[in-house]
């Protein structure tokens, strides 16, 4: 599959997504601040315009955005002391300026990064431009989360669910207040939460403390839909799974994972311990400083080796005793991955019934192995939730699985949102007759989409 048809699946995506389907929810988007014994005094900061995927088919897209870009107090890593953290809600022209009505509210889950800046309101914006569309009119909610913006030069709690959740859910409701204090109509419209790879993780992550909430009386946090693509949400399996291959196609991930453990947790142990050289005496330069994207730290990793950097030997990463469970290293790190895996042994959280859940992970995925995705669902369907499948083989983990889980994303969202199936249908005839022949022709079979 070359750049031109991914460019063509992604315009096509973009076009086949605007259809309109009835059901409207009837929940108040108001959230409760009765769990908070701090405030959130939200506040805009900046304002800006951004314009994604310009390189896509000559920006035929044309994905230009707005974005509100907002600073609140929400908790860091020890879940006691007050931070302020940023986030930012992204919107088409169109509904910014209320020329049209906003039809779904999204919670966008970041997926790694490693390098300054690299967040949703500063400079990592084609990741959210494909859901920034004409058609689907969304407001989408991000949160850039602890070691990032304000808090860059503190380690990023990559992977910590707890955290992770606690923060994102407090950007949300700070953007919630936001939106209501400069008269956007949200009140009414379908929630939707979204992640892939640990953006993922991270919307599952979400998920779970959104149902704690509830328990406790959040009835707003009603997510019509989660969807979660190609995510490690056991890490204890993304372990197991790292330990027993002989090369890893993407050599950051797992250090990134242990660095931010040490260093959010506390963790009793050296870097020596589980890293080999020179990756274990280059943490702070390679990992902490973030003056490196993820793709500059795998490369670094295999001592500049371009074959390495994408199949990256698995002792290049990991010394002989990270790679033995049974070594003191070994069960130190299962324990604390078993306790933040999201299923799994040790997991017994009930997720809401109510909402339908999606997971994603292509089979083609060398970043990690696709079953993860499987356990997940297994684990909420064990549990009596509606959930949607789909592990077949849409390549590499940013190949075409992501694009791949955006689309069916999209198409999951719209059967939720307001509108009429008049008008679905002739949106629909009106995209199909005026798109390329040549997008009909190529690219409707690779997207798996039946018209």
């Amino acid at each position: 599959m070359n750049m031109t048809r991914k460019s063509k699946w992604m315009l096509t995506t973009i076009l086949l997504c605007g259809q309109l389907l009835m059901g409207c929810s009837n929940d108040d988007n108001t959230s409760s601040s009765d769990h908070r014994t701090y405030e959130l005094n939200q506040k805009i900061t900046n304002q800006r315009e951004c314009h994604a995927l310009k390189t896509i088919a000559n920006d035929a897209l044309n994905l230009k955005f707005k974005q509100i870009i907002f600073e609140y107090t929400s908790l860091g890593p020890d879940l006691k002391t007050p931070v302020r953290l940023t986030g930012v809600i992204s919107m088409n022209p169109a509904v910014y300026n209320k020329e049209e009505a906003p039809r779904g509210l999204m919670l966008y889950n970041e997926f790694t990064c490693a390098k300054h800046r690299e967040r949703t309101s500063q400079d990592e914006i084609d990741d959210i431009g494909l859901y920034m569309n004409k058609y689907q009119n969304l407001i989408a909610v991000s949160a850039d989360l602890y070691g990032w913006t304000l808090t860059e030069d503190k380690p990023q709690a990559y992977c910590c669910p707890e955290i992770t959740a606690v923060e994102t859910i407090d950007a949300w409701d700070a953007a919630m207040r936001i939106l209501k204090d400069k008269g956007y109509a949200i009140n009414g419209l379908p929630t939707f939460n979204v992640g892939y790879s640990s953006g993922g993780f991270s919307a599952i992550a979400v998920q779970r403390y959104s149902d704690e909430l509830r328990a406790k009386g959040r009835s707003d946090l009603d997510w019509k839909l989660t969807s979660a693509g190609a995510a490690p949400f056991s890490i204890t399996s993304v372990y197991k799974s790292n330990i027993t291959a002989e090369t890893s196609g993407y050599a950051c991930s797992f250090p990134l994972v242990v660095v931010a453990y040490k260093e959010t947790y506390n963790m009793d142990f050296d870097y020596r311990d589980v890293f080999v050289e020179s990756l274990a005496s280059n943490i702070q330069k390679w990992i902490l400083s973030k003056d490196y994207g993820t793709w500059d730290i795998n490369k670094l990793i295999a001592d500049g080796d371009e074959a390495k950097t994408k199949d990256c030997p698995v002792n290049m990463i990991l010394s002989p005793a990270a790679l033995d469970t049974s070594s003191a290293i070994g069960q130190k790190l299962a324990k604390k991955f078993r306790e933040n895996s999201l299923c799994g042994e040790g997991q017994n959280w009930q997720p809401n019934t109510k909402t339908k859940y999606y997971i994603m992970h292509s089979a083609g995925d060398k970043y990690m192995d696709w079953h993860v995705g499987q356990e997940m669902a297994d684990y909420l369907k064990a549990h009596g939730c509606t959930v949607e499948t789909e592990f077949g083989d849409w390549g590499n983990h940013v190949d075409y699985g992501l694009f791949h889980h955006i689309g069916a994303t999209m198409l999951q969202m719209e059967n939720f949102m307001p509108g009429t199936e008049e008008a679905k249908q002739q949106l629909k005839k009106d995209l199909i007759d005026n798109a390329e022949e040549q997008i009909k022709d190529n690219v409707y079979e690779f997207a798996g989409i039946s018209l």
